[in-house]
């Protein structure tokens, strides 16, 4: 039986080859990025799968409640909170803390390197199976452990068994083993190298912070211990450890549970949760890729119902010759998959070559479980097919065989409109939807990787420090004619920067604000905006590490007044200094768009400048100044390689990946096909059932432009129904993507208007293309049978 619905289905899809076409080519296009989300989910759920026991494995993550009510979900937790749990509750076999630390620096003496470090201790890789190739795993302080490739990029194919890296802070650290290809692996863990714990805990404050989330507590648990057991544990605990808290801002801790593998992809976005990807942002980009499938889908059963009255004959036939629907329902389904089917194939080599020209950050190609991949895909296509044909099938077997070979039988369709025409502006509206959100995610992109109204971008370089002779460095570099002004900060703009407590007085209440090391160069080269008072002083002032300038929301969060009322007000910095407000900067974004403001403190610290800031004369050679800086650099650091960056460049990439944006940019001209095939598709057909009429219309003396009008009115009708539709709908969803984003451009009406115009002349273009060719048939030839 199956193979006679092969043979058959085979043979209609010969017999219409342009609708066949259209079909195949449609859902071919919109497969493969429903194939790539795919691939991103199973992804993801296979991170950190690898380890024995991962179902036992639990890491505890924190919801910190603040004075003003305000809850932050915090993937991380108090260092001292690993030994304290397994000291005080039953049923934890092991424990394990993490701490990450990304600006590392280690050299060989040749070579240099910024490093992903990670502390932790030996209990880490008793619970997680991370092999070694060589050596043994470290223990004494200021030993390490490199990664694969780590190790190469120092020491190519020589055993660094025993070598020192230099740390321009912390001294000689040596190498006593080496992970085998420890980043090819999927795991958060992320990392160059492991460091022991006992190196982080170098003072005694660090091992009894309380307050301070910054580390990543896992417990292994006892076989037979439940979640619900451990959660009730942890609550009593989240109660005896919030007395230890010291910062004035947080009121309270919730200590919650967090199997292995439900950290990725995350049910929840947490904080401090580098290399987790949120499980929401994931099924939402397979939803918009399953939106292309069913515009796909929309041309198979439009193209298919517009052609239902040439099947009926054929239905009402094998009604009578004694098929029942259910095989008339099989015999259409078996149709649809088999185009479908075709359309993998298809689809699949497009997912090639994809992969070989566009490689976009947030896929990875490699999967664990191929076989269990390619069985999602054949089911997916499978449920694709069936869903396409569903209806067609559905409306064509109930057919009545007498009215059918009467001929009484009507197309489908009802309502003034019809049904088919309603799908052509659902497909439409749903098009330019899509395609205005795409439009709104690069307008929206191109704001902040173009950014120059928070800090200034343009012409700014930056070097990053390597040692305590940035001085004699500095003095040769201000000599270049190109550059006007050096500056130092300690963490460069667009990067997660550091937090510190602030406080009226020791006595008051504390609250957290960002903190920048910086001198007065550095903020005027960053043209911040100041409101009150004046700019950090000299650095050649007595004065100038006692003095800070802050943000307006600083002002706000201490009650301080206005602006010029702060100006001269004390404040206390960690407890332990107290320094005197200078001056107000504007509120500005200073690394994330879709943060919201939070106080910000700027202090000349000398001991703190890691990064050199260059401001260079507009329109300089930038390859010659970075080759005279570079030689600089090198007098003064012969075995370190020069890391330098232009900030705009370094946002720009940051901000814009091309891959990315080539991909969205792909996406949105798929839709746009898509939806005119199925245009092209319907239009044709209708004018083939109008040949005849055209035919006695240009007998009587209508013209060709007057046939034009007639044959493209409905479509362009529907088409400006759609738009109509479409317009509103994507002014809504991009204020809504924009609720997102503290600092945002708005909505640009001018990119939403020229994607419109594109549509639409492509559109009408089509239309009045195919109805041109429809008017220049000869009436003769259409009419010499009548």
């Amino acid at each position: 039986m199956i193979q006679n619905y092969l043979k058959i289905a085979w043979r209609n899809l010969l017999k219409y080859k342009l609708f066949s076409f259209i079909n195949i080519i449609g859902l071919s296009l919109a497969i493969p990025s429903a194939l790539m989300a795919l691939i991103q989910i199973v992804n993801y759920y296979e991170y950190d799968n690898f380890h024995q026991d991962e179902e036992r494995i639990v890491r505890i993550i924190t919801d910190e409640k603040l004075n003003d009510g305000t809850i932050t979900n915090w993937a991380s937790s108090p260092v001292p909170l690993a030994g304290y749990l397994e000291e005080n509750l039953p049923g934890i076999d092991n424990s394990a803390t993490i701490v990450r630390d990304s600006k590392w620096v280690l050299s060989n003496g040749i070579k240099t390197k910024n490093i992903n470090a990670i502390y932790t201790d030996a209990s880490f890789f008793n619970m997680f199976n991370f092999p070694l190739e060589k050596g043994t795993y470290p223990v004494e302080p200021n030993s390490i452990v490199l990664t694969h490739e780590t190790a190469q990029w120092f020491f190519k194919d020589t055993n660094p068994i025993g070598s020192i890296l230099e740390h321009p802070r912390y001294g000689g650290f040596k190498v006593v083993g080496v992970l085998k290809h420890f980043n090819q692996q999927k795991t958060q863990f992320r990392t160059d190298l492991f460091v022991p714990f006992s190196s982080y805990l170098n003072t005694p404050d660090k091992t009894r912070d309380w307050s301070a989330l910054n580390a990543h507590t896992f417990v292994k648990l006892s076989r037979g211990v439940v979640r619900a057991d451990l959660d009730r544990q942890l609550s009593g605990v989240s109660g005896r450890i919030s007395k230890f808290i010291k910062t004035g801002d947080q009121k309270s801790f919730l200590l919650k549970a967090q199997y292995l593998n439900e950290i990725s992809p995350s049910k929840t976005i947490l904080e401090n949760d580098p290399y987790v990807q949120d499980i929401r942002s994931i099924y939402l980009n397979f939803a918009f890729q399953l939106i292309m499938i069913l515009l796909a889908s929309l041309n198979y059963i439009n193209l298919t119902l517009a052609r239902s009255m040439n099947r009926s004959r054929e239905v009402g036939v094998r009604k009578v010759a004694g098929a029942t629907k259910t095989q008339l329902v099989l015999q259409f389904l078996v149709e649809s998959v088999l185009v479908s089917y075709i359309a993998l194939g298809l689809g699949l080599l497009l997912l090639w070559f994809i992969k070989a020209q566009i490689h976009v950050s947030w896929l990875t190609w490699e999967i664990d479980h191929l076989g269990y991949l390619i069985i999602l895909f054949f089911v997916f296509n499978l449920i694709l097919g069936l869903v396409a044909g569903l209806f067609p099938s559905l409306i064509l077997s109930s057919y009545q065989p007498v009215k059918v070979l009467k001929g009484t039988i009507s197309p489908v369709g009802f309502g003034r409109i019809g049904f088919r025409k309603s799908l052509i502006i659902v497909q439409f509206t749903i098009a330019l939807v899509y395609i205005f959100f795409i439009g709104h995610g690069f307008h929206q992109i191109n704001y902040m990787a173009h950014d120059n109204e928070n800090y200034q971008r343009q012409d700014i370089l930056n070097i990053n420090v390597p040692n305590e002779r940035y001085r004699l460095l500095s003095n040769e570099l201000s000599a270049l004619k190109e550059v006007q002004q050096i500056g130092y900060t300690s963490l460069t703009f667009g990067n997660t920067p550091t937090q510190s407590e602030i406080k009226l007085d020791k006595n008051s209440a504390g609250h957290l604000a960002y903190f920048y090391a910086a001198d007065r160069p550095y903020m005027e080269n960053m043209e911040l905006k100041i409101v009150a008072g004046t700019n950090l002083l000299e650095s050649n002032s007595d004065s100038a590490s006692s003095m800070v300038v802050v943000n307006q929301k600083t002002v706000e969060k201490l009650n301080l007044g206005s602006e010029k009322d702060a100006i001269g007000k004390p404040i206390v910095l960690n407890d332990t200094v107290t320094v005197t407000i200078s001056g107000v900067v504007a509120n500005f974004c200073h690394y994330d768009y879709e943060k919201k403001i939070e106080p910000m403190v700027f202090q000349y610290r000398p001991s703190s400048f890691k990064v050199m800031c260059l401001k260079t004369s507009p329109g300089s050679d930038r390859e010659a100044l970075e080759a005279s800086v570079a030689a600089i650099f090198k007098k003064f650091n012969p075995y370190q390689e020069m890391n330098a960056q232009w900030l705009d460049t370094d946002m720009y990439e940051r901000y814009y990946p091309y891959a990315t944006m080539r991909f969205m940019g792909m996406q949105g001209l798929v839709i746009f096909v898509i939806a005119i095939l199925g245009m092209i598709g319907i239009l044709t057909y209708s004018l083939e059932k109008r040949t005849k009429e055209i035919g006695i219309r240009k007998v009587i003396g209508a013209t060709t432009g007057e046939i034009i009008r007639l044959m493209s009115h409905d479509f362009v009708k529907l088409l400006v129904i759609a738009t109509i539709i479409a317009i509103p709908a994507g002014v809504a969803i991009g204020l809504y993507m924009n609720t997102y984003l503290v600092f945002n451009n708005g909505i640009s009406y001018l990119t939403m208007f020229l994607l419109l115009a594109v549509v639409l002349i492509f559109a009408l273009g089509a239309v009045g293309y195919f109805s041109w060719r429809a008017a220049q048939t000869n009436p003769a030839a259409t009419l010499k049978a009548e």
